[in-house]
């Protein structure tokens, strides 16, 4: 990896350290239930949403978990070479519903939408490998100051927020409800408070493999209780993935300036995943690895709408995980992605898996989404705080949240390109830091 040791680290295993066995297999089951906790919602809300039925659902599941397992590795061995998972991106999932929306009420079948999204999906991908191999990236990266990945992470975190609190608090997990199940919530609150005690505990063993040992103890709680849902119908022993899952790509030119556009604003979420994943490992990347990751960033968008699934990015989430366990390792990490890409051919296995019960991924994950307001207020504290710095993230972070609060709905009555740019606090959020920091309130350089 072209790249520089920063400082003395504090992890306990570092990037090209190989555990012992015992560690590497407990870390490795770990990353397991991290990347599978972070991609499980996704296929099942898009599949609900494009009104697949459960063995579709199923299907679509399986090729998720085998494009993520595979994208990962391919990052690790040859992109940005950092244990840094791949996941279903926000923005993809949110143009996914939208579209949704958007095309039936305009007479358009879910696989019409799904057909032109693999297409809009390949050609972002082409575009992006065309970047990552002319070096353009690199001069992305020169625009991720820390005002700009510190506001980054914060409205990441706030844009997260919502989500991750109706989660864990067991909003919509059972048919029928509304309001919040007071069972559910309070469960979901003794996981955290578990787990932080444990990250707090003496012991380095239990330190490090926290998230899992919480993970395992909130399932048998709801296995013990009886709050674990039927397990979906799945058939066959070893399934593959099948390419073009919605049918043969069909071109639409508004779905591919749309997936062209959002796959350059997705730059930004690569490049400030390595920016913080690095800060973490205690490594500073070099302009060749930027490069690296967005081929392979590109490769993966081309995987993505080959078989027909949410786009793949780089998840911040990762530098949480390592924050916390203080095992960068790449060994475990490169042996968990192996298991999530047989999980996706091994339809019963993944029966199994698909029934960890939703509020407790995401009680587990609040204790890793924490470490991302630190590492946001760690970048700002980098700062030089005066007039224009406070000027520029004040009105980054306060339009950004602003959108955030915004019904999705009243964006629908906005032309698509608009609602789907502009009704993005995140994105909006970022690219009014980087258009202030650089453009309108430039700092003059000294002479």
């Amino acid at each position: 990896m072209e790249a520089q040791q920063e400082k003395a680290s504090t992890n306990i295993y570092e990037l090209q350290d190989k555990p012992p066995l015992s560690v590497t297999v407990t870390a490795a089951l770990q990353w397991f239930f991290v990347i599978l906790s972070s991609s499980l919602v996704v296929p099942l809300v898009v599949g609900q949403a494009y009104g697949l039925g459960p063995a579709d659902i199923g299907v679509f599941m399986q090729q998720t978990f085998f494009l993520i397992g595979l994208a990962s590795i391919l990052q690790v061995l040859f992109g940005h070479r950092l244990p840094l998972t791949e996941g279903p991106a926000g923005m993809w999932w949110g143009i996914f519903i939208i579209l949704a929306n958007l095309g039936m009420a305009a007479g358009k079948s879910p696989q019409d939408i799904g057909r032109s999204l693999e297409m809009g999906l390949i050609i972002t991908g082409i575009m992006l490998v065309g970047l990552g191999v002319t070096g353009i990236i690199g001069k992305i990266q020169k625009l991720f100051t820390p005002l700009v990945t510190g506001g980054y992470i914060l409205l990441l975190a706030v844009s997260l927020s919502s989500s991750l609190m109706k989660g864990l608090l067991g909003m919509g997990y059972t048919p029928g409800q509304t309001g919040i199940p007071p069972k559910i919530a309070l469960v979901s609150i003794g996981l955290i408070v578990f787990t932080f005690m444990m990250i707090r505990s003496k012991y380095k063993y239990i330190r490090s493999f926290a998230i899992l040992i919480s993970m395992l103890v909130g399932w048998l709680i709801y296995g013990l209780l009886g709050w674990t849902k039927p397990l979906p119908e799945m058939h066959g022993l070893v399934s593959l993935p099948t390419p073009f899952f919605w049918g043969t790509p069909e071109f639409d030119l508004g779905t591919i300036m749309i997936s062209m556009l959002t796959g350059l604003i997705l730059l930004t979420n690569l490049v400030a995943s390595i920016v913080v994943v690095g800060k973490v490992v205690h490594v500073q990347a070099g302009e060749a690895d930027y490069r690296r990751g967005g081929i392979f960033t590109g490769i993966a968008h081309m995987l993505s709408g080959t078989f027909g699934i949410v786009g793949l990015v780089p998840l911040s989430i990762t530098a949480g995980v390592i924050q916390v366990t203080r095992i960068a390792s790449r060994l475990p990490f490169l042996i968990a992605c192996g298991l999530f890409m047989l999980l996706g051919m091994l339809p019963q296995v993944s029966r199994v898996l698909s029934g960890l019960p939703a509020p407790v991924g995401y009680a587990v994950s609040f204790v890793s989404f924490t470490q991302l307001i630190g590492f946001g207020l760690q970048d700002l504290g980098k700062v030089t705080w005066n007039e224009r710095t406070i000027m520029i993230i004040g009105f980054g972070l306060l339009t950004g949240i602003g959108i955030m609060f915004v019904p999705p709905e009243a964006m629908l009555t906005l032309p698509p390109f608009v609602s789907y740019i502009f009704g993005n606090g995140l994105v909006m959020g970022v690219l009014l830091i980087i258009f202030l920091e650089q453009i309108v309130l430039r700092e003059k350089r000294k002479l």
